[in-house]
């Protein structure tokens, strides 16, 4: 089972972005499998590995609110060797959806249950903000995986 690190902090512009993608290239050049979890809806880190946020088909707010396989959403970085479950705007609207079900802060653990053994690192990239994007980050870390926040 890999470690899961969730960059959080309430406050924007502190640099959680810039840390998320700097350690997803930095672990990646040490030969270690990572995936970037974008919850973000500004989509930074989508962007800053290399993705149009714009021209997403698939994004993880589909993970979320649709129960799309997570690996339907998944992207390799086009800068580095990293795997990315991309972010847009779109993820905006799951934070209000989410409010009306139940299980609601359990969704992302739930989606990537199947798949986190497969990665060395989760790293997850949450909004600035304490809403159910990031209670989902949460959850999962808590699911006995190690984690800083």
């Amino acid at each position: 089972m890999g470690i899961t690190i969730a960059i959080t902090n309430q406050k924007g512009g502190v640099g959680k972005t810039t840390t998320s993608v700097n350690l997803a290239a930095s672990l990646t050049a040490t030969q270690r499998k990572l995936l970037l979890v974008d919850l973000d809806p500004q989509g930074n880190a989508t962007m800053g590995s290399g993705l149009d946020k714009n021209a997403l088909e698939k994004s993880v707010c589909e993970v979320l609110l649709d129960g799309l396989p997570i690996t339907a959403a998944m992207q390799m970085a086009a800068e580095g060797n990293y795997v990315v479950l991309p972010a847009n705007q779109d993820l905006t609207a799951a934070e209000v959806e989410l409010l009306q079900r139940p299980n609601r802060e359990f969704q992302l653990r739930e989606a990537l249950k199947g798949i986190s053994g497969d990665y060395d690192y989760v790293l997850i990239d949450c909004q600035p903000s304490l809403g159910l994007l990031i209670a989902n980050g949460y959850q999962y870390m808590l699911s006995g995986k190690y984690w800083i926040s």
